[in-house]
């Protein structure tokens, strides 16, 4: 076997393995899951996550990264623009800075995106390492923007109830199938519907927490 042949089935190894992990995770919990019942899911021998990832760290890092980092990305960039204004953002902007590349997302990848804002869903909460080694957590950049925002709010106060508002659209997010009235993904246009709604109810949630 080539070298080159050996690489190009290595990497169809890793995508089949991180794919088969990302259905799992979603479904079942990521806690849940071992990496054994990857490998046998994927129909691969019990070594394989360990020969191709390290660990199911690296594994569930994979699996982020494999469609988060444009997400991470493009909140970079919002962060970028909100941090260049002259003048602090609006709740409204602040929130739809992290928000939007999720709808993004959805839109372009209705299941695997669905599946991957489930499993970011599950480790916010903890706030897991995956989620930091792999930039998916909340940003100090934007924080430091919701505190260009919220100047008179107590900085402890402020981060905590941000990571609140934070969590409850992640959680939301992640349930949107569950919601649907005939349970299936919902289309485009229906999701894009109901985030509109969640940010709204996120936005007015956070702005009452930052004011009073």
């Amino acid at each position: 076997m080539s070298t080159a042949t050996g690489n190009r089935q290595g990497t169809a190894t890793r995508v089949k393995l991180i794919k088969v992990a990302e259905r799992l995770f979603a479904a079942q919990g990521v806690d849940a899951v071992s990496v054994r019942a990857v490998n046998a899911a994927a129909g691969l021998g019990p070594a394989s996550v360990h020969y191709h990832f390290g660990s199911k760290d690296d594994l569930l890092s994979a699996v982020l990264l494999d469609l988060g980092g444009p997400v991470r990305d493009r909140i970079a960039a919002n962060v970028a623009t909100l941090a260049a204004a002259p003048e602090p953002a609006d709740p409204d902007a602040l929130v739809r800075a992290l928000t939007d590349p999720y709808l993004e997302l959805l839109v372009q990848h209705r299941v695997r995106g669905l599946r991957w804002v489930k499993i970011v869903a599950q480790l916010s909460p903890e706030d897991h390492p995956a989620l930091r080694s792999t930039g998916q957590d909340v940003d100090a950049a934007l924080l430091r923007e919701v505190r260009r925002t919220y100047p008179d709010t107590d900085p402890d106060r402020l981060e905590l109830r941000w990571a609140i508002s934070v969590t409850s659209f992640l959680q939301a997010l992640g349930r949107v199938d569950e919601w649907n009235r005939d349970g299936r993904h919902p289309s485009p246009e229906g999701m894009t519907a109901f985030y509109e709604d969640l940010v709204e109810f996120v936005v007015g949630g956070l702005d009452r927490l930052l004011r009073t």
